[in-house]
């Protein structure tokens, strides 16, 4: 999320220092919003390497990690929470994959398992 000049745009002179300080300004909440969502998802995926093992089952993995997720970011219906349903494929399933309630799926010891799940706070 930074905004750039054009390559071989010649009128960059036209961009003042102050200018470009009031933008960054118009922008600070944006960045602090993405900051701490950033903060939230890596603290999630630190504590999530810790226990995720072979052995377990991928709903219940998912449900841990979603409610990790809430818990961190302080969800508020649409204004805080998870950005989406947590995608946990295995092997030759390359993404999108979320396993639904009653799913028997569970990491195998040789399986290589994309976890993809996402923090999201105004959207």
């Amino acid at each position: 999320g930074e905004i750039q000049d054009q390559p071989g745009d010649f009128n960059t002179f036209r961009t003042t220092d102050k200018e470009k300080r009031y933008l960054d300004r118009l922008n600070s909440d944006l960045y602090d919003t993405l900051r701490e969502a950033a903060e939230v998802h890596r603290q999630v995926r630190r504590w999530s390497q810790s226990w995720i093992k072979p052995g377990i089952k991928l709903t219940d993995m998912c449900e841990l990690l979603e409610n990790k997720n809430r818990e961190l970011v302080g969800e508020r219906g649409l204004e805080r929470g998870i950005a989406f349903p947590t995608g946990c494929s295995l092997n030759h399933v390359a993404a999108h994959y979320t396993p639904n309630t009653g799913d028997n799926t569970v990491l195998g010891y040789d399986d290589v398992m994309k976890v993809d799940f996402g923090t999201q706070i105004n959207g």
